[in-house]
This record gives structure tokens, sequence and C-alpha cells, in this order.
């Protein structure tokens, strides 16, 4: 099954009131999440300011340089979503269990953002979701030590990140063995 990390970045929290600034996606399989092709990275036109819905995604993307880019670029996400149609292919079978899976941090959100501005590539993917946010919280209920963001709010960085982040997971749950004795078991239970 193939698997699509990705990362958005929006001039908000709402997709049907914010747009997109940036994406970036690449492709890995299920069966080797960590081993991805090459990420496919685009700044999207936008230029009113006016538009970015918190103080925190002006701070932000102001900072990370972003809207700079932004006010530079050319590309629509029109011109993206059919470049993207091309990459992701159509399933075979319309079921969840065979369409391509989206992975990331609070990856949700970013599928939120594609039903609304990129719905024709968001109907081939699945509604599973392979989500690293999730993980962490899942191998911190367990004992490990909470992994912490570097915050970059760029797409491309933010995939990167989100692999390392499963990485650490995967490498803490199988030299932990959390499971020999869960924290919210009590004495008695054994």
């Amino acid at each position: 099954m193939k698997m699509y990390w990705i990362d958005l970045e929006t001039s908000g929290l709402v997709p049907e009131s914010n747009d997109l600034l940036e994406i970036a996606i690449a492709e890995a399989d299920l069966e080797r999440p960590f081993d991805i092709g090459p990420i496919r990275n685009s700044v999207f036109r936008f230029v009113d300011t006016s538009r970015l819905s918190t103080d925190f995604a002006r701070r932000s993307h102001r900072e990370s340089g972003l809207l700079d880019e932004c006010a530079r670029s050319t590309t629509t996400v029109a011109e993206i979503e059919e470049h993207l149609l091309t990459i992701v292919p159509e399933p075979e079978v319309a079921s969840g269990e065979d369409k391509p899976t989206l992975a990331g941090s609070t990856v949700h959100f970013d599928h939120g953002f594609l039903r609304v501005h990129m719905p024709r590539l968001a109907a081939r993917l699945s509604y599973r979701h392979y989500d690293v946010s999730a993980v962490k919280l899942f191998c911190r209920s367990l004992g490990m030590t909470k992994v912490m963001k570097a915050e970059a709010h760029r797409a491309r960085a933010d995939i990167l990140e989100s692999i390392e982040h499963a990485k650490l997971c995967a490498e803490w749950l199988r030299t932990k063995q959390p499971w020999e004795r869960q924290p919210w078991e009590s004495k008695g239970d054994r």
C-alpha cells in the first residue's frame, strides 16, 4: 500500500476560510514507511496577508520566510493538484483499504484542507491516517519522554521531522518493551 507523507502550511486553521501557502509530499510504502522518495515541495501565490487568521500564523510564516516566498510565487493550488493527480494513483478499488494513506503529524488537519482545496486529490486518499502525533501520544502514555517539535513551520522540514519522530517512537517501542507493565495497571491487576 502506498502512503504519502504530507505537510501543509496554511493561513489559518479553518479549511473553508483559509488558504494553502505551501505543500510538501513524499511517497513511501506502508511496509517501509521511513524510506521515502523525493520530497516535492511547492509554495503557492499568496499576497493578501490580511487573510492570515491568527497572530501565530503571521509571526511564524514571516519568521520562516514563507510569506516572502508566497509573494514571489506564481504557482496556484489548481496547478499543483493537477500535478499531484499524475503522481498519486487512482485506486483500482474504491474501498479505504486500498486507497493511499496520508502520513504526517496531525495529518487529519492536512487532509481536511485537501478535501476543500484539492478535492480530486483528497478523493483518491484513504480516510485512514498514519498519524505520528497519535503515535507519540501513545508512546508517552506508556512512559516515553515527550518528543519536542522544532516548530520550523515549513512543509519540507516538518515532513522530515515527522519521520524522525516516528522512528524515535518505533525504536523506543522496540527497545523498551513498555507492554511488560502498563502505567495504568495497579499491582493487583496482575
